[in-house]
């Protein structure tokens, strides 16, 4: 969830609020570092061969979100961006309540994950944000809680009240945000546990001029791993053939992949 806000923060036309989605690269880079020295820790003072299982096992986890995440070569055209993360105080508050209203089951409790850098298009009036996510649960039936979660009602609504919290009387460089909606809609994923979507629309306002911005969250949960497309456009959503596209390529890719 807290990857589809800060994407939803980052690509607002315009750059309204300063915030961005983390890059696969320094994800993993400082996941595995944190992990292997938790690990030899606990192994030296233990000598336990469960550890080393462990840390064998998110290993292998993270080398399968790697291997499904999208690349650069799979978005020709598209640059990656360059951008900062960024929370305030304020946000951080506001992101634990909607935590706290979605519940466990709609917060990402991985046994790991991690993240493709986020990607953009952006020519003349053309604004295109592109990214993905893959969360490894410890077992199966989290991995489908979590689906069933994220398809509630109860979930959505959290998030959808979360967004109106961030942006409720904010100005920026003279816009603003009149309100945010959320439509969900079940992509099929084939040969899985099932999918899920929600296209999230801010409308920002300028001068009497209204700007919509689309936010495509598309995913599935294969096992015990959870795969997430996000895609987002300013005027008009995310080209629907290359999401598609994109879509199809990381669930052929976690199929050919042990999590």
């Amino acid at each position: 969830m807290r990857r589809a806000t800060l994407l939803l923060m980052l690509v607002l036309p315009g750059g309204l609020l300063s915030a961005c989605g983390k890059g696969s690269e320094t994800t993993s880079t400082t996941h595995s570092k944190a992990t292997a020295a938790s690990s030899g820790a606990t192994t030296g003072a233990t000598g336990s061969t469960g550890t080393s299982a462990a840390s064998a096992a998110r290993r292998q986890a993270l080398a399968f979100a790697r291997a499904v995440n999208l690349t650069a070569s799979d978005l020709p055209g598209f640059t990656a961006s360059s951008k900062q993360e960024g929370e305030t105080a304020h946000e951080k508050h506001l992101q634990q309540q909607m935590l706290g209203c979605a519940g466990p089951g709609g917060s990402s409790q991985g046994f790991a994950a991690d993240s493709s850098k986020d990607y953009e298009l952006k020519h003349e009036i053309l604004d295109l944000g592109v990214s993905s996510e893959v969360s490894v649960a410890a077992t199966p039936a989290q991995a489908k809680s979590e689906l069933a979660a994220i398809r509630s009602a109860r979930v959505r609504g959290c998030f959808e009240r979360y967004l109106g919290e961030l942006f409720k009387g904010r100005k920026f460089g003279g816009a603003s945000v009149n309100g945010v909606s959320i439509v969900s809609g079940i992509p099929p994923a084939p040969g899985t546990s099932g999918g899920f979507g929600w296209r999230v629309t801010v409308p920002v306002e300028l001068h009497d001029i209204q700007v919509p911005f689309y936010l495509d969250i598309l995913g599935f949960v294969d096992r015990n791993a959870r795969v997430t497309l996000f895609s987002s456009g300013a005027i008009r959503p995310f080209p629907a053939a290359v999401q598609q596209q994109l879509f199809s390529l990381l669930l052929s890719r976690a199929k050919a992949q042990q999590p």
